[in-house]
């Protein structure tokens, strides 16, 4: 009866534990379901996190995300131009079709303008102008777009003109490559202060009046329609590029404590666009992220987490606190996104040590990833004890190679000697006999 009780006690203690881990194991939270878009992903960017993949490998015919492009390549070349003067040609207008902001043959416009009007403004005429300005002809500056996107490990995309219109097969891109470009733009301040800018004025020029725009995204200006606005989003690039390519929707949104990359690709509208279905979807994959994800303070910084023994302090050895060097915040979902930590100190520590030196560090994990570390610190100083240093020196030298090196000589050493003693007396015994 005994052995039964011991064996069921042993099992609810087996199966408390398990009880006990069950919070750590918790699911990761669910995104929405994706209801648009044929390629879509949305990015932790603050925390290098996927936290939403829908076919996001899959190539699709690229839209006006590839203004992004245009946008970053124009931004990077042309940034120390902005006040320079480009006279605009029939040549570099040959090709630019659709949105215009209706740029002339031979008018005098400010590249910072062309910039404005290219990206803010997502114009067709102004992107060209601005390709011909970086590459000689827009041939010259798509080569760019492509070579800059090998670099930047876009590569699965391919592009055919400045705009993102899918003239051809070759046009096409993925969310993952999309997302790739969109981070290197928002790392551009240039970039993203036209991106993000509701609206520009153009000045006069010798061709035109004082023209006035719009940022057309519906995300970022509320001016053509308020029902998409988000107060958290900063830029990217929306827009339509006909039934291949579809609406584009990319954006960077910003939270208390992260900044997301949301890219859709392929979305779909209503035939009058009074309900553009991209950007709906976009809106509840960032309000989903910025309601399920915040900021956890697991400890604040002087946070006192154990003690540890410092070596070469006294006789008898000290417990020494240490604690948390800063705040320790981790960015976790609120609902399941339960923590633990584990403490890593270093080993044989001896003084001298000072208040503020780095002994360790603490970890923290949510859903089986490491979501935060946090170096620590000793609380106090620690003086060396000149005994206890005595007492380690002459512990350390018994351990060295010198010491077994010196202790095998004197046990050879005694070795002979006491050879010699007894062959010596022998040698005595010996004559001693024989002279009797």
């Amino acid at each position: 009866m005994h052995k039964y009780r011991k064996t069921g006690t042993v099992l609810l203690s087996f199966l408390f534990a398990i009880l006990l881990t069950l919070p750590i194991l918790a699911a990761a939270p669910t995104p929405p379901v994706i209801t648009d878009g044929r390629s879509v992903i949305l990015y932790d960017k603050t925390h290098g996190k996927y936290l939403v993949e829908h076919y996001a490998n899959e190539r699709v015919n690229t839209s006006t995300s590839a203004k992004i492009m245009t946008g970053l390549i124009a931004c990077e070349k042309l940034s120390s131009q902005l006040d320079d003067a480009v006279t605009v040609t029939e040549e570099m207008l040959s090709s630019a079709s659709g949105y215009s902001m209706k740029l002339k043959a031979g008018e005098r416009i400010l590249i910072r303008d062309l910039l404005y009007g290219a990206i803010c403004g997502s114009y067709n005429d102004a992107a060209y102008v601005l390709a011909s300005v970086i590459g000689g002809d827009s041939d010259g500056f798509v080569a760019l777009m492509n070579e800059y996107a090998v670099t930047l490990g876009a590569k699965s995309t391919s592009y055919t003109n400045p705009l993102g219109y899918p003239d051809s097969a070759a046009m096409v891109t993925t969310a993952y490559d999309t997302l790739k470009i969109a981070l290197a733009a928002s790392e551009n301040e240039l970039y993203m202060e036209i991106c993000s800018a509701l609206k520009h004025t153009v000045p006069a020029t010798n061709k035109s009046e004082e023209r006035q725009f719009y940022n057309r995204n519906f995300l970022i200006s509320s001016a053509s329609d308020p029902k998409y606005y988000n107060a958290s989003c900063r830029g990217m690039n929306a827009g339509y590029s006909g039934e291949a390519g579809g609406w584009s929707v990319v954006t960077l949104a910003q939270d208390d404590g992260a900044d997301y990359i949301c890219v859709l690709l392929g979305g779909t509208s209503t035939e009058d666009d009074s309900r553009i279905y991209a950007y709906e979807t976009v809106n509840k994959l960032i309000k989903w992220a910025c309601r399920t994800y915040n900021n956890y303070t697991v400890f604040p910084a002087g946070a006192q987490l154990g003690t540890t023994s410092i070596g070469l302090t006294s006789i008898a050895t000290p417990d020494a606190p240490y604690i948390t060097d800063r705040d320790l915040v981790v960015y976790v979902p609120t609902e399941s996104g339960e923590v633990t930590y584990s403490i890593d100190l270093q080993k044989d520590l001896k003084a001298p040590l000072k208040a503020g030196d780095e002994i360790g560090r603490v970890t923290v994990t949510s859903l089986g990833e490491v979501v935060g570390i946090c170096p620590l610190i000793l609380k106090e100083d620690y003086e060396v004890n000149a005994v206890m240093l005595v007492i380690d020196k002459i512990g350390a030298y018994t351990k060295s190679r010198a010491f077994a090196a010196t202790l095998l000589c004197f046990i050879v050493l005694s070795v002979a000697v006491i050879g010699y003693k007894r062959l010596t007396r022998y040698s005595s015994r010996g004559r001693y006999t024989r002279r009797t």
